[in-house]
């Protein structure tokens, strides 16, 4: 079973730091994960290409860009070039470029990755990326693996629960520790009891293992959801298994 990191970005100047491809794999391997998504820095003009030309070399790595669905129909083509080149993702962040989630022109991109046999990365927060609007996606396009980032924090939570009980399809990442008080005076100690909750009313099955690089290094993340004490059978498909499996990929 593969150990793998759902949301990583490259970054110029982010949360302070620069992330380049060979960081990034240095902060992978430091936590034993073997593959990473990875997607640009996130900006209303996000360096796609730059994200495809930079992983081109390294099969570990699989590149997610972050398009905007006001793009229209230049978008869908776009995203479809990307693909070509090797996209095995598509990140959407309405945070960034100012859209609700489920607004209908995001519908044709949601199915344009259907039909592509890509994963769908959805930000999730408050008002326009809400958990329930993610849902909305959900129940339009079925049948397309979507992975929700932040699992609906700060404050939709239980809606991103009930989401996932009616769908599927979705999956939830555990891009959370900024999320807890304690993450900010002392990482070691953070408990995401969030994450034990999701496994205990959804099965490890729903939920993904995000890092969030570089606002929290993987090894970071990975210790917090150790100190869950979930078991060997459930880490296993946390920390990769799930991602191996709605990424099809069974092998590095």
């Amino acid at each position: 079973m593969i150990t793998a990191d759902f949301e990583a970005y490259l970054t110029d100047d982010w949360y302070g730091q620069q992330i380049t491809v060979d960081a990034l794999l240095e902060c992978e391997a430091e936590a034993g994960f073997e593959m990473a998504v990875v997607m640009p820095q996130t900006k209303p003009l996000p360096d796609n290409d730059g994200l495809l030309d930079k992983t081109a070399r390294h099969p570990q790595l699989l590149p997610c860009p972050l398009v905007d669905p006001h793009w229209g129909e230049e978008g869908i083509s776009a995203l479809k070039a990307y693909v070509d080149r090797g996209a095995q993702g598509v990140k959407l962040m309405g945070a960034i470029h100012k859209y609700n989630v489920d607004d209908p022109m995001v519908i044709p991109f949601v199915e344009t990755a259907r039909d592509l046999g890509i994963v769908v990365s959805i930000h999730s927060g408050r008002d326009n990326c809400s958990a329930e609007r993610i849902g909305n996606v959900a129940r339009q396009v079925p049948g397309v693996p979507i992975i929700m980032d932040h699992m609906g924090f700060p404050d939709g939570f239980d809606i991103a629960l009930e989401v996932c009980r009616e769908c599927p399809d979705v999956y939830l990442g555990t891009t959370i520790l900024r999320f807890h008080k304690l993450w900010a005076i002392n990482p070691e100690e953070t408990v995401p009891n969030e994450v034990k909750q999701a496994v205990e009313e959804l099965g490890p099955e729903r939920i993904v293992f995000g890092s969030n690089l570089p606002e929290y290094r993987p090894i970071q993340v990975k210790r917090a959801i150790q100190r869950l004490e979930l078991g060997d059978e459930a880490e296993a498909l946390i920390f990769g298994g799930n991602l191996g499996r709605i990424y099809g990929i069974e092998e590095v």
